[in-house]
Formats: structure tokens, sequence, C-alpha cells
């Protein structure tokens, strides 16, 4: 498993975890996922890390730079045939997820 955390100030806390859960790769995003945190999280590897889910359910706040990197990291998933499962999203996660337009690269589980 790998984590990232990143905590520029109190106010702004969060982390991104990649895990194996029945044989698939699941980010696991937690707190605020905000620029700050994808600068730490893309500055751990060079590669996208190809996820096929994510598990928003514990994540206070999504920014713009934060579904980017979603979608950059679920776009092999994607282009394999398969749609990313975005599980349990807060409501944060899914209404920028929605107002983004990109609610149709996700199947979404509650």
């Amino acid at each position: 498993m790998r984590t990232i955390d990143a905590q520029a100030t109190p106010a702004h806390s969060g982390g991104i975890d990649l895990v194996e859960q029945d044989g698939v790769q699941v980010l696991r995003l937690r707190g605020e996922v905000d620029g700050v945190v994808v600068a730490a999280w893309q500055a751990a590897a060079a590669v996208p890390r190809a996820a096929a889910a994510v598990d928003a359910s514990a994540a206070t706040f999504l920014d713009c730079r934060g579904l980017r990197m979603l979608l950059q990291e679920t776009a092999a998933a994607r282009r394999s045939g398969r749609l990313p499962e975005l599980r349990r999203p807060s409501r944060a996660v899914s209404r920028l997820v929605e107002m983004a337009g990109a609610a149709p690269l996700f199947a979404t589980v509650r």
C-alpha cells in the first residue's frame, strides 16, 4: 500500500492511498483532496498507477485538480473497456463530478 499525506496548514489536510482490494487497484481519498495533496501524490511517482476504482467515502472536498488526477489515474481502466467504479462518494465529490460532466466516466457505487 502506498500512502501520501499532505498537510500544508491545519486547514488543509488530506491524503490518497493506493491499495489492492480483491485484485483491483483502488485509490482511497481522505479529507480535503486539493492541489497540495495532488502535487504530493504526483511527485511520489512519475507514471499513473492505473487504478480501476476510487473509494471517495472519506473525502470531504475534491477540487478540479483532484478530479483531473482521478481521471488520469483511472484512464487505463477506460482504455481497456472497463468503467472505473466511484465508490461511496461523499456529497462534495459527487457534486463536483456531476458539475464537471465526468459522471459518465465512472460507475458510481453508493
